[in-house]
């Protein structure tokens, strides 16, 4: 298959139990931000960035994009799993980490653990992409420098 096809395919998949933490999220943050204070900044934060993680991946969907929205996709799919660490390091601890790595309980690991795992995968092809794109813009602009250069020595010498 095609990588564009692996990717709507994983993020459609992504997409559905990031959705369930997507409404946790906004209701974490209305509960929160009712009673605010101080303390409660770093857990505010995790959470906006998983919002802005959910935003990456549904810019994920859309194949056709420039390179300057794929680099803004790819940032915002490391914000959110800066916020998902976050998230659960603030809230959960030791304890959270411990049911992460050693799959207590496997049915609720695929949901919870496996869509931000698969999130990973597609950040990773994200950054692949974009460093394939880069390596192209670079072979691409070198020539018409030089021919510039060569074209300005013309004139210089005249």
């Amino acid at each position: 298959m095609k990588r564009v096809t692996i990717t709507i395919i994983l993020t459609t998949i992504t997409l559905f139990p990031m959705t369930f933490w997507l409404f946790l999220s906004i209701y974490g943050l209305k509960s929160i931000l009712t009673n605010f204070d101080s303390n409660n900044i770093p857990i505010v934060l995790a959470m906006v960035f998983g919002i802005i993680g959910y935003i990456g991946l549904i810019m994920n969907l859309k194949t056709d994009k420039k390179m300057k929205a794929e680099r803004i996709n790819f940032i915002f799919l490391l914000v959110g799993i800066i916020g998902f660490i976050l998230f659960h390091s603030i809230e959960g601890g030791l304890e959270a980490w411990k049911w992460i790595i050693f799959m207590e309980e496997p049915d609720e690991w695929i949901i919870f653990v496996g869509a931000i795992l698969m999130t990973i995968i597609l950040t990773m092809m994200k950054g692949n992409h974009l460093m394939k794109g880069f390596k192209n813009n670079k072979r691409d602009k070198a020539p018409k420098t030089l021919y510039l250069r060569r074209r300005l020595c013309l004139f210089s010498n005249r």
